[in-house]
């Protein structure tokens, strides 16, 4: 048995000193036609044909007009280790068609990719639709037999960078991303991968335990639901006791939680019979547990008023205040409307004298007409500046609107239920507080996520300024519950006070676009250029072995990505370039540029890796320093400017040169 299967025989990773290598990744990681063409190569006596292909995509995703490329480090493993082992023979010799001479066995045994030359742009980069990312020359049938396995190591780690790039670039610099998609990945390599290059991509670290030990990832995580819900009252508690972290000296935690939640109920107008027992207990115990590292899910628990609990009732605006405590009121029927559409971020209410609005919740619109739980009882959060305005709308109908401090009601059992989570943290971090402790601060895992981050944080600055503690501003708030781009964005507009995405689904899954679509075309062989022909111009190819240039602009932009014959001189800076679209003669312009940049390096040549390969912290900063070098109108997420790429006047002729040799000439009768 070799080193590989050694490998894979005792888990997925191996070391093999240099380089953790993935186990799975190994020659028989391909499509079957690679290997019977491999044959019929072999059979035609093609041993000695050389052979140049351009890995390169088509088009770019998520209807944007960049896309990162990774995945390089991981194809240079696989060059790396590129060996069919006898037990890959043995099977291979069961499974393609009887009649393969046994003479081709022995030959594929023998094969390495020592005579293998990769070129590559860095990893990390910018890169665009048609120009080449990585470009293979070597012996016909090894290069022919490596395309499957290198596809699936680009494709999907450049499309999971982009993704994250894009989540990045949204969430702006100073909000926190962490990855938290293992669990709906598409199986644990998928996984993993996607740990890996959603931090290459801009996150700052991930759930994703075992990928933090293979690629030295920052591991981060809270508590799920079922922690909370695993305590029902304080009397579950068996351990309540918790060394001061100066003095050593054993307190009850709990004792200091029950004192200042009774404090915290006046301040922030929350009962404490209002306020779940469980959750409280839930807390004080997992404080005892991480008291340095403290931070809690605030949202498990409807816990609802007696107002609330007429779920069947019209809406009303309460514009009578009334204490926590008080024998609710019966609330009168709206007269103007049979339903209503509540909101949930301040951008209307319901019906009002027959006109309906939507109801939003993160941003996202809900149908017209629909009816939840969520949407019946409203009350406002701030009784003591709350004012109720009249004004007359265009139709020339009154239409009666509740301000309070700017901010929308909030139904209230989704309220209550917030704020029974906000008071027991608030008070179990006073609690550890007092013992020489700092909280870290909590996650919101349903609701109107912009409400709410607003809600916490301002309860934190009102505990902050009452307890003398100003640390309490600086709490974190995180918040989860199926994130995507546009979420983000909404979210941003509403002014939300989130310090950390929890993102999973719709970042590992990449929901807006499941695949990159590179592809593995055959440009030369024995110094010939290839051309493939189609009637859909898109999958037409650039013959020939090609270079590639970006050219800059005075202020640092990339201008454009330039494709020449390698036989051409590269573009000089300060010397006008002729560029030219590839397939239409009309579209052309000179530029000059004032700086050039030759965007392939060799990778792997004579069986070494030719370049030192940076760590994944440097591919992680190098795809930022890329990005910057576009326009932001190429970055936007709304109708991006596509960025330009060209060929020189040289290779321009050549193609349409070969293309009319290639086409077929018809013929009318």
């Amino acid at each position: 048995m070799n080193d590989r299967e050694l490998g894979c025989a005792g888990g997925q990773f191996m070391d093999r000193g240099r380089m953790n290598q993935n186990g799975v990744v190994q020659p028989l990681l391909t499509d079957l036609y690679q290997i019977t063409m491999a044959y019929a190569y072999w059979k035609s006596d093609k041993t000695d044909d050389t052979a140049v292909f351009d890995l390169f995509f088509r088009n770019n995703p998520f209807h944007g007009e960049f896309t990162i490329f990774a995945g390089l480090e991981e194809c240079l493993k696989f060059l790396d280790s590129f060996h069919y082992s006898q037990s890959d023979i043995e099977y291979l010799k069961q499974t393609l068609p009887e009649g393969i001479e046994h003479e081709f066995f022995e030959y594929l045994g023998n094969l390495t990719a020592r005579d293998v030359t990769l070129y590559a742009i860095d990893e990390g980069t910018v890169a665009f639709p048609r120009v080449p990312i990585i470009k293979i020359e070597g012996p016909l049938i090894i290069v022919q037999l490596l395309e499957t396995t290198l596809l699936t190591l680009v494709n999907y780690a450049s499309l999971m960078a982009t993704n994250a790039a894009r989540y990045r670039m949204v969430a702006g610099k100073h909000v926190k991303l962490l990855e938290f998609g293992l669990r709906r990945a598409q199986g644990p390599d998928g996984g993993l991968s996607a740990s890996k290059y959603s931090y290459t991509g801009g996150f700052d670290g991930t759930s994703n335990v075992l990928a933090g030990k293979l690629f030295n990832i920052p591991v981060k995580g809270t508590h799920a639901h079922a922690y909370i819900t695993s305590f029902s009252s304080i009397g579950e508690l068996k351990t309540r006791l918790i060394k001061h972290k100066q003095t050593g000296i054993l307190e009850d935690l709990l004792e200091h939680a029950i004192r200042h939640r009774a404090l915290l109920s006046h301040l922030l107008d929350v009962s404490t019979e209002e306020s779940s027992e469980g959750e409280l207990a839930a807390m004080v115990s997992y404080a005892i547990a991480f008291p340095d590292g403290f931070m809690a899910l605030v949202d498990t628990y409807d816990v609802k008023s007696r107002e609330t609990e007429q779920a069947n009732t019209e809406p009303k605006l309460i514009n009578d205040i009334k204490s926590e405590n008080s024998p609710p009121k019966p609330k009168p029927k709206s007269k103007t409307s049979p339903s209503s559409n509540g909101h949930q971020n301040g951008q209307g209410i319901g019906h009002v004298n027959g006109h309906k609005t939507n109801g939003h919740q993160n941003g996202v619109a809900l149908h017209n007409g629909s009816r939840s739980p969520k949407d019946t009882d409203i009350q406002d959060t701030n009784p003591s500046t709350t004012t109720t305005k009249t004004t007359a709308t265009a139709t020339g109908t009154l239409k009666t609107t509740t301000v309070s401090n700017g901010t929308a009601y909030l139904p209230k059992y989704v309220e209550k239920s917030f704020r029974s989570g906000l008071l027991n943290f608030s008070a179990v971090a006073l609690a550890l507080n007092d013992l020489g402790y700092h909280a870290l601060g909590i996650r919101i895992d349903s609701g109107d996520l912009a409400y709410l981050s607003c809600l916490a944080r301002e309860t934190f600055e009102k505990v902050a300024e009452r307890f003398k503690v100003p640390w309490f501003n600086k709490l974190t708030i995180v918040a989860s519950n199926d994130i995507n781009e546009d979420t983000i964005l909404s979210l941003n507009e509403q002014g939300h006070k989130i310090d950390c995405f929890g993102i999973g689904t719709h970042l590992v899954t990449c929901q807006r676009q499941p695949a990159l679509g590179c592809v593995y075309k055959l440009v030369e062989i024995n110094g010939q250029p290839r051309i493939k022909l189609s009637q859909d111009v898109e999958k037409v190819t650039m013959p020939g072995n090609k270079n590639a240039y970006r050219l800059y602009s005075a202020d640092g932009h990339a201008l454009i990505d330039l494709l020449q014959k390698v036989s051409e001189p590269p573009p000089a800076v300060g010397q006008k370039v002729l560029c030219r679209h590839p397939f239409q003669e009309s579209k052309r312009a000179y530029v000059i540029p004032s700086h050039v940049e030759s965007l392939y390096k060799v990778y792997w040549k004579s069986g070494k890796i030719c370049q030192q390969l940076p760590t994944l912290e440097q591919v992680r900063e190098k795809v930022q320093i890329s990005l910057k070098t576009l326009r932001n109108d190429h970055k936007r997420t709304l109708n991006p400017t596509p960025y330009k790429v060209a060929v020189s006047d040289n290779l321009y002729n050549f193609i349409h040169d070969l293309w009319l040799q290639n086409a077929p000439i018809g013929e009318l009768s």
